[in-house]
């Protein structure tokens, strides 16, 4: 996505590449981040017992294009791909 929104489009070079395939980017339905971000991926209350702890780390893969304002998160704990509505964002250095 990232690379679409800065190449110009080749068909019109005043588009970027991913506005002349799908139309304009609204970054506030998907926000983007540098992938690989470590972050806090926050668990619902409904899928959680209560003194559960109320977010898990994992790592940032993207936007989840589907969603509205939701993100890509992979879980090492459970090797697995979650969509998260609410994310953490760690610093590198952590």
């Amino acid at each position: 996505i990232t690379l679409n929104l800065l190449r110009p489009s080749r068909i019109n070079p005043q588009l970027s590449a991913y506005s002349q395939l799908h139309g304009l980017f609204d970054f506030n339905k998907t926000p983007l981040a540098p992938p690989g971000m470590k972050v806090l991926a926050h668990i619902l209350p409904h899928q959680r017992k209560s003194w559960d702890p109320h977010a898990e780390e994992g790592f940032y893969l993207g936007p989840a294009l589907k969603h509205y304002r939701c993100h890509r998160v992979w879980i090492p704990r459970t090797t697995a791909e979650r969509i998260a509505e609410t994310v953490k964002w760690l610093p590198h250095n952590n």
